[in-house]
């Protein structure tokens, strides 16, 4: 995860149906849930909102909860802490010292499906797959170069407004190219700064 930049990740699961995005753990030492948004939350939201929307059965107000909680409600979609806190997860790991963005999705109700269910959890959620990996395309995507042509390791990417940064990578071969999630409302300048190691990235 430190080594290649991904930009966009999610670990699937089972045994509920929803899409849970960081943060997932609490900032509090006395709570066990609450709503604990990242700077990108409108992003999360939209990345979680993508997949459950086009899933078959998330948000069907027709469907069953799977247990006590019905997610279909809050439009198939949760924040990872205010369901229940986890310390050290892969979303929150992923967030904090990668440039991906990483969700947990719960499939289906059943944690273990039998052999027989497989083809229909599959026409389940192949749909929702499919949109969720289109959603890479989503946001700034650009090269970073100095006045030679090459990759500049370690360039910062900033977007006023939101107090997260993303890197190129740290060697030559993953230094040029950039991906950085923004929503459709925003726009962005490129400015570049002193000794070409950062520019900052401005939005509505």
């Amino acid at each position: 995860m430190e080594k290649i930049p991904f930009v966009l990740g999610g670990n699937l699961q089972g045994g509920e149906l929803v899409v849970a995005y960081p943060y997932d753990m609490v900032r509090s030492m006395w709570k066990t849930q609450d709503y604990t948004p990242t700077p990108d939350d409108h992003v999360f939201r939209w990345l979680a909102y993508s997949y459950a929307s086009t899933h078959r059965l998330m948000t069907d107000a027709r469907r069953r909860a799977c247990h006590t909680e019905d997610f279909q409600k809050e439009d198939g979609t949760v924040n990872g802490a205010s369901w229940h806190t986890v310390a050290g997860s892969i979303n929150d790991f992923s967030y904090l010292h990668t440039n991906c963005f990483e969700l947990s999705i719960y499939v289906g109700c059943d944690k273990y499906p039998h052999e027989s269910e497989l083809p229909e959890e599959w026409e389940n959620n192949r749909e929702s797959l499919i949109v969720f990996m289109e959603q890479v395309h989503r946001g700034i995507k650009g090269i970073v170069k100095d006045v030679h042509g090459k990759g500049i390791p370690n360039a910062v990417i900033s977007v006023e407004g939101v107090n997260h940064d993303i890197r190129t990578g740290k060697k030559p071969k993953t230094a040029v190219q950039i991906n950085r999630f923004m929503t459709r409302t925003t726009t962005f300048l490129s400015t570049p700064l002193p000794l070409f190691t950062s520019f900052k990235v401005l939005r509505k």
